[in-house]
């Protein structure tokens, strides 16, 4: 699930794309928000169900979960390429490049998506677009708002070679200034810093 959560993450994290009949973008600039926002998400993948909290401001994202009985957070910083995961429990944290995250998940965040426009749908009280893409990492259908916030994507994403189904969906938007704070790594913590394409 850590994968995929991972994958659909990076994904998301830069210009907003005009209504248009076909598409050929690097996924991150399609699907990074020029606005900050907070959210709650649902993961599906498989049998299985997470959800959390996601917080976005460009170039920047921070997912909350629940893995087991434990609190973690991801950190995206496509600004300062760095990817860090948290457990706030145990106060300790592991971070890397974020560009070498993105080639762990075979090249996702360099990735060109290609697709094209399949209509304007509402996700829950949003007005968004639908794209069908059908060649790159990632293979389904992701909706974006207006404002380019991914409302839901739904489809395989594919790291390593091996494929894997999921969706995402996003709601509860709420389109607020995020704190700077939020996305960096506390002090004090233990830190395991791989300093793997640097």
């Amino acid at each position: 699930m850590r994968f995929l959560l991972i994958g659909l993450a990076t994904l998301m994290i830069s210009a907003p794309v005009a209504a248009q009949m076909t598409i050929a973008m690097n996924a991150l600039d399609l699907v990074d928000a020029k606005i900050d926002y907070a959210a709650d998400y649902e993961l599906v993948s498989g049998r299985q169900i997470y959800d959390g909290r996601v917080i976005h401001a460009p170039h920047r994202e921070r997912w909350e979960f629940q893995n087991g009985s434990q609190q973690q957070v991801l950190l995206l910083r496509r600004d300062i390429d760095e990817a860090a995961m948290l457990w706030p429990e145990k106060r300790w944290f592991m971070s890397a490049s974020f560009s070498f995250m993105a080639s762990m998940l075979g090249g996702l965040g360099n990735e060109v998506l290609h697709g094209r426009e399949a209509g304007v749908e509402k996700v829950g009280p949003e007005t968004a677009i639908r794209y069908r893409v059908d060649k790159g990492a990632f293979i389904g259908d992701i909706w974006r708002s207006q404002d380019g916030i991914l409302l839901r994507a739904k489809g395989k994403v594919t790291f390593n070679g091996q494929p894997t189904e999921g969706e995402l969906l996003i709601y509860n938007v709420r389109r607020e200034k995020a704190d700077p704070s939020v996305f960096a790594k506390p002090q004090g913590w233990l830190g395991l810093p791989l300093n793997f394409g640097k």
